[in-house]
């Protein structure tokens, strides 16, 4: 999502004269589009700040810039203990970054984190950084509140994009020679909602599976408590559709799933997997794993690598929790040291990778379908 904001950013400002230079110390405007996910993203952009300091101080008319979600949950801070940021803009009003730009010649300090959704503007100036793949948003936002997630503080509830707007975009990716797209939503199951056209994702994927010379569809992410059978059909009947899910788990233990508000247990995951196994045989799965929640015992990350083993996927994202205020976890007290963190981590890293190589090898010998 990041990705495909910094796309729409750069080609708004290319529409306004902006060239994207190759290196840093070229460059009049230097702007961070920033993710709060993990505490590691934030503090790779404060180390990236505090670096440019003595160049501001030097160059005076350098423009920086702090995008995104870093910006909108820490907009104080950054104008407080960061004078060299020049505007601080959250995710629902990248629109407002051109004219902000604008006028910094003769404003100090701006900023824009006023909006609470981001608003159902048509996509202009439609700048790529690929040339065959491209990612289109079908909706913005979040309604989960999952307990450790910051998206729905920083990125707003959900808002759904209409239909056309978004087979438009696509017939325009294809007329351009893109041959994949992305579909991309923070809960893609939830899209349509709120629409005045009533549609379902399933029928969506219908809608873009019918474009004349568009080759390949994926969508990422799908939540398991509203991944169900019209779903798995879709990735069976429709062609165009990667045989692949993208189905965060997050842990093997109903305690921590509860914890995390989740709204499913275990067993109901599993049961989804082996539906969609039945339906699609040769479905490439990959999911995401926070280990290390508070409160999380040895039986509880013992039940997460039970469930690595027994649901065995193509390939996982493993993470380490860390608080992320306001987000409900962040009040819980996190009594997981960062020892034992990190020797769970390493571990279910070391057994993803196992697992991997022993699926990778069953493709010995077959033929495949590819995109180069």
């Amino acid at each position: 999502m990041n990705n495909r904001d910094s796309e729409l950013i750069g080609g708004m400002l290319a529409e306004k004269g902006y060239e994207i230079v190759e290196e840093e110390k070229d460059a009049d405007v230097i702007l961070f589009n920033t993710c709060s996910v993990r505490q590691h993203a934030e503090d790779r952009v404060t180390g990236n700040l505090r670096k440019l300091a003595a160049r501001k101080k030097k160059d005076p008319d350098l423009r920086i810039g702090v995008l995104g979600c870093m910006a909108q949950r820490h907009q104080d801070l950054l104008l407080k203990e960061f004078p060299q940021v020049d505007i601080v803009v959250g995710p629902s009003n990248i629109y407002d970054i051109p004219d902000l730009l604008a006028k910094t010649d003769t404003t100090e300090k701006l900023l824009a984190v006023n909006n609470k959704k981001r608003p159902g503007k048509k996509i202009e100036a439609d700048q790529r950084s690929g040339v065959f793949s491209a990612f289109v948003n079908i909706m913005y936002g979040c309604n989960n509140f999952c307990s450790y997630c910051i998206v729905p503080h920083v990125r707003g509830r959900e808002v759904s994009r209409p239909k056309k707007n978004i087979l438009n975009e696509i017939k325009g990716l294809v007329d351009r020679g893109f041959k994949e797209v992305t579909l991309l939503g923070q809960n893609v199951n939830s899209y349509g909602k709120g629409l005045t056209n009533k549609i379902t994702f399933q029928e969506l994927l219908e809608a873009v599976n019918d474009i004349e010379g568009l080759r390949r569809i994926r969508f990422t992410t799908s939540h398991p408590k509203d991944a169900r059978k019209g779903l798995f059909r879709a990735i069976k009947e429709l062609p165009k559709v990667c045989e692949h899910l993208h189905l965060p788990l997050q842990s093997g233990s109903d305690k921590i799933l509860d914890l995390m508000n989740r709204k499913y247990k275990y067993e109901d995951y599993k049961e989804k997997i082996a539906l969609l196994r039945e339906m699609v045989p040769d479905v490439g799965l990959s999911t995401d794993i926070i280990i290390g929640f508070p409160s999380e015992k040895e039986r509880d990350f013992e039940a997460t690598e039970r469930a690595m083993e027994e649901i065995a996927w193509n390939s996982a994202f493993i993470f380490k929790y860390s608080p992320r205020p306001p987000a409900v976890s962040s009040f819980l007290k996190d009594d997981v040291p960062e020892e034992v963190k990190k020797e769970r981590n390493t571990g279910l890293l070391n057994l993803q990778k196992r697992i991997s190589l022993a699926k990778n090898k069953t493709m010995i010998g077959s033929e495949q379908e590819v995109l180069v």
